[in-house]
């Protein structure tokens, strides 16, 4: 035997690795990766996340978009068979408003386990999801839509996000162009002249019933009232762009969009193109005070005239 060479035996391996005097060979000297290796791998790894985060967050969005446009779908249903069984006249969209004299709105305030009323302005901070479903429970639209989590979009984040009690779980409002505030309440709208009855919504499929909106739950600790545009007072008139405002929240669940769902019973989405409208969004949401709206003029705003052209026939306006 070579006196060169020699065997090293290790007592826990069933073989001899050689090894060569002066040098060892490559399966001992290449035995991991070095630290630069490492960091040079942690390195790609995390350059693809930053990559990828942002398209998933995306694909993410546009998927609870599906969701909720198929919720919109189920609620106009609802909204839809009720007429129908009411010789055509709409749902009361007074959400949070009902009375004990007069408890026709769609939805309820929110209810304790003996069915009492919540206090409100400003809801109490020990509301749960469950005062909200006996609220959403007792409403009319619960006869026709018998799921909690169709009246919620899977974009709403407000429950991981703020604390009660505007964590609110509705996510969809009324417009106050379809139907009283209450079946005991049928007072004009200040501006338009409201549709009362389905055999008056002409062009049903150019106009939106259910909202996304984004309330920040001060006052019931829900998306409170339907949904509507300031009227009157020389307001919000299409040919005046100088007159266009905001009153009601919006949301922005669905990257920089929202969906709405229209009286002829399909769903769709509206992205935002003004910034000045994802402001309004951001304002309204977090606005510390108890209130129901934040009026804010924003002439010219091109999602305006849409919310303009889609909210109700411009000759109800007056």
């Amino acid at each position: 035997m070579d006196e060169r060479r020699r065997l090293v035996l290790r007592s826990d391996l069933s073989f001899a690795v050689p090894i060569l005097s002066g040098r060892r060979t490559d399966v001992l000297r290449r035995v991991g990766f070095t630290l630069i290796e490492l960091l040079v791998v942690i390195a790609i790894i995390a350059l693809l996340m930053a990559i990828l985060l942002p398209s998933l967050q995306v694909a993410k969005e546009i998927a609870s978009s599906a969701v909720c446009l198929s919720n919109h779908r189920n609620l106009l249903a609802g909204w839809i068979m009720y007429a129908d069984d009411n010789d055509g006249v709409l749902m009361c969209n007074g959400a949070c408003y009902d009375q004990a004299d007069d408890d026709s709105p769609w939805v309820h305030r929110p209810k304790d386990i003996a069915g009492s009323n919540l206090s409100y302005n400003p809801a109490p901070e020990t509301i749960r999801n469950e005062d909200r479903y006996r609220g959403i429970q007792q409403g009319t639209m619960w006869q026709y839509v018998k799921d909690v989590d169709v009246y919620h979009c899977p974009g709403d984040n407000r429950k991981s996000t703020r604390r009660p009690p505007r964590d609110c779980f509705r996510s969809y409002s009324i417009s106050y162009a379809f139907g009283a505030l209450r079946a005991q309440d049928l007072s004009p709208r200040g501006g338009y002249q409201y549709y009362r009855k389905m055999q008056e919504v002409k062009e049903a499929p150019q106009y939106y019933v259910f909202v996304e909106e984004e309330h920040n739950g001060s006052r019931y600790g829900e998306n409170e009232g339907g949904w509507h545009l300031p009227f009157g007072g020389g307001r919000n008139y299409l040919s005046n762009p100088s007159s266009w405002s905001f009153y009601d929240p919006l949301a922005s669940y669905h990257n920089k969009s929202s969906t709405f769902g229209f009286a002829d019973g399909h769903a769709d989405r509206r992205r935002w193109m003004d910034k000045r409208t994802l402001q309004f969004i951001r304002r309204n949401a977090e606005d510390p005070s108890s209130h129901s709206g934040i009026t804010t003029s924003s002439p010219g705003n091109e999602d305006i005239q849409w919310l303009l052209e889609h909210f109700i026939e411009r000759k109800r306006v007056d």
